[in-house]
């Protein structure tokens, strides 16, 4: 799915449309709002920065159907009808974050250098709609450092490399939770990870 482009999607729903209904509801409606997703996105795809009133067309769609997603599954019995779920994180480099620490096996291939800039967008989804707060952790070595927080979807984090990041496998982890008393898991309430290399500078 995460290879799928939009128009395979949108297609996928109406020719679909009888298992996609308890979901979205009114077809009529539902076509809409893709075909504005539809229309901005070959300028996103080729680096057109989009206009004030673009984004706010399209954060409007996109919210609508995320929103809808959400009211389809708070029906079921599940943890996603109590707790926060992550949509995605996606890196600087277009990477989407996995659900584990398998560095060797999803790990980003990305070679990083000191004085690097990595920022790290981040979706989810609250069935409750409250606020929602993430962490961005790096690993050291059997440590981990705590490198920048932030509120609400979405959500902005920035990972700034220093020294004491250089080695090979540094994991990244990035948690949301909700404001409220209780999580799913202990403090927070879902997680994703990325790997990276962070090469030592070449005067060391």
């Amino acid at each position: 799915m995460a290879y799928t482009e939009l128009y395979s999607l949108t297609q996928l729903i109406i020719k679909n449309w009888d298992e996609f209904k308890p979901v979205f509801g009114d077809l009529a409606r539902t076509k809409v709002l893709l075909g504005v997703l539809e229309d901005f996105r070959n300028p996103v795809a080729h680096s057109r920065q989009l206009l004030p009133f673009e984004r706010d067309l399209l954060s409007g769609a996109s919210g609508q159907l995320r929103n809808q997603i959400s009211l389809h599954l708070a029906q079921g019995d599940g943890y996603w009808r109590y707790y926060p779920t992550i949509e995605s994180v996606t890196d600087s480099f277009g990477y989407l974050a996995g659900d584990s620490y398998a560095a060797d096996i999803k790990g980003c291939k990305m070679r990083l250098n000191v004085g690097d800039r990595i920022e790290f967008h981040c979706m989810a989804n609250d069935p409750r709609e409250r606020n929602l707060e993430w962490r961005l952790e790096v690993g050291i070595n059997s440590r981990r450092e705590q490198v920048d927080t932030a509120t609400g979807v979405p959500a902005e984090l920035v990972w700034e490399i220093g020294e004491r990041h250089v080695g090979e496998k540094r994991w990244v982890r990035i948690s949301v939770a909700h404001d409220g008393r209780f999580h799913r898991k202990g403090d927070f309430d879902d997680e994703r990870f990325q790997t990276y290399h962070v090469n030592p500078p070449l005067d060391c």
